[in-house]
């Protein structure tokens, strides 16, 4: 019987361990998404002021408004010539931070001269801000090149983040519980395992029973600690003790634990690791079921494809980190226009589909249409021409040229390109 106890508390260990580490993936995934495309967006100011030394404030305020509109997160975004702070963005809110001179702040001193030894960008944080409040700060060397190699250290770009709306979509609490579980985040200024501990409970990183992951930052990295609920092991200690009386029946429980931790594991999987959204396999299998099911019942079902205009122009502008950024708030923005009956997924980089159940060509559709537009385009940067990007939508309704989904998302794909084709000639034209 001790035996039997044993095997099967090793088993549930381990299936409890892949739970955790899933889930603590989960949250390292989504940090790293959040913070690298919000931290970033610094090159983009450092790639500003080398094309146009010569830039105007109003020149200025429209780059720092741009990425504000990228990412909400950004509290201020800063440039320093000579490493004093002599424009930041909005002015409003931070006004304390101009004159500020970096070398003569004993807390910013240290890390702009790491910045000037290492011409490599340095994060801080999270600090308490001179302008008040919490912020995580990444600053960016600005070092002109001359023709024969010689270089010259002009300055710094920075852009101070507030990590709470951050923290908070990775699900990550105030209280040190990620759901349930305790957590805890190290390495202040980007220092891993040798930087301070910021947030949660400290105590994790020397618990055997934590799952330990580093979270790349730009600059440097964080470590992300993760157990088990207590809640969870105080319940299996009592549970353990009615193994010994009836051993049948927690195999039973044991077995539906099990498959209850496959099922977590299998939905995560299933999952845009980016988004939150359905990939494009979860897409397709509970498609497949709402296909079926309108096709049964013969309730209209529609079919829409959306893609980003341009998108490689986005990425060109605010770097791969900005577009992640940009993906994350046109999903957000596609969950708030749909209904919880509304299917939506991730299928390619820039690829949207929406599965909308009982919905029909006609006003309720165009309706629909015109504020997916509407939102996405508002999550859109909003960059010069001919860099402007849009989006195309591509429409497709059940009916009996569409025998299976694959035929109607062939269809909406189709239409979707079509009117791609037709907003890139009329741009043409103009």
């Amino acid at each position: 019987m001790q035996g039997f106890v044993w095997l099967e508390n090793d088993r549930r260990l381990q299936a409890e361990r892949a739970v955790l580490q899933a889930e603590a993936a989960t949250v390292r995934a989504r940090l790293e998404s959040e913070l690298n495309a919000a931290l970033s967006l610094s090159l983009g100011l450092s790639s500003f002021v080398l094309a146009d030394p010569d830039f105007s404030e109003t020149a200025f305020e429209q780059v720092a408004a741009s990425l504000v509109r990228v990412q909400p997160a950004i509290r201020s975004v800063v440039l320093a010539p000579d490493n004093v702070i002599r424009l930041v963005y909005p002015r409003v809110g931070n006004e304390k931070a101009l004159g500020l001179r970096y070398l003569d702040t004993p807390t910013q001193r240290e890390a702009v001269l790491r910045l000037m030894r290492e011409l490599r960008p340095v994060i801080a944080g999270p600090i308490e801000l001179v302008q008040g409040g919490v912020g995580i700060v990444n600053r960016i060397p600005i070092v002109f090149t001359a023709p024969g190699g010689a270089t010259r250290y002009w300055g710094l770009a920075a852009v101070a983040i507030d990590p709470r709306p951050i923290f908070e979509r990775a699900g990550l609490g105030a209280n040190g519980l990620h759901g349930d579980r305790p957590f805890a985040l190290r390495g202040k200024d980007g220092l891993g395992a040798e930087g301070e501990v910021f947030l949660g409970q400290a105590a994790l990183f020397d618990d055997p029973a934590a799952v330990v992951m580093d979270v790349v930052i730009p600059g440097g990295t964080w470590q992300l600690a993760m157990r088990p609920s207590p809640q969870r092991a105080a319940g299996w200690g009592w549970a353990m003790e009615m193994l010994i009386v009836a051993a049948a029946l927690s195999a039973g429980g044991l077995a539906a634990y099990s498959l209850s931790a496959h099922q977590r594991i299998r939905a995560m999987a299933l999952s845009d690791s980016l988004t939150g959204l359905a990939n494009r396999r979860q897409f397709h299998a509970a498609g497949e079921e709402l296909f079926a099911l309108a096709r049964r019942t013969r309730r209209p079902l529609t079919l829409l494809n959306l893609d980003i205009d341009d998108f490689k122009a986005v990425n060109d502008a605010f770097g791969h980190a900005g577009g992640d950024a940009v993906l994350v708030q046109v999903a957000q923005a596609l969950k708030a226009c749909c209904r919880e009956s509304d299917l939506i997924g991730r299928v390619g980089g820039d690829e949207f589909l929406l599965l909308l159940p009982d919905t029909a060509p006609g006003p309720t559709l165009d309706a629909l249409l015109q504020r997916l537009r509407a939102a996405v385009g508002a999550v859109l940067p909003d960059m010069p021409p001919p860099a402007r990007p849009g989006v195309s939508i591509g429409v497709a309704a059940c009916s009996h040229n569409t025998p299976t989904l694959d035929a109607l998302m062939r269809q909406a794909d189709e239409t979707m390109y079509r009117a791609k084709a037709t907003a890139g000639a009329l741009g043409e034209s103009a």
